[in-house]
């Protein structure tokens, strides 16, 4: 019973803490991309998507 916790409190702890780094990382590599096309691309728009979804997953965990 104690390790289900203990492993849920460590999942969701991990979670929270890694959500908003892999939204900013994937926003800044976005930024990187359109700035040196000059114009969004496929691959930042994917960068956004992932951005966005992190964020609203955490907005959930809140």
């Amino acid at each position: 019973m104690w390790a289900l916790l203990f492993r849920r409190v460590r999942v969701m702890l991990t979670v929270i803490v890694l959500l908003p780094v892999v939204a900013s990382i994937s926003r800044r590599l976005a930024e990187a991309v359109e700035r040196r096309q000059e114009h969004p691309t496929l691959v930042s728009r994917a960068l956004r998507t992932v951005e966005s979804s992190a964020r609203r997953a955490r907005s959930l965990l809140r």
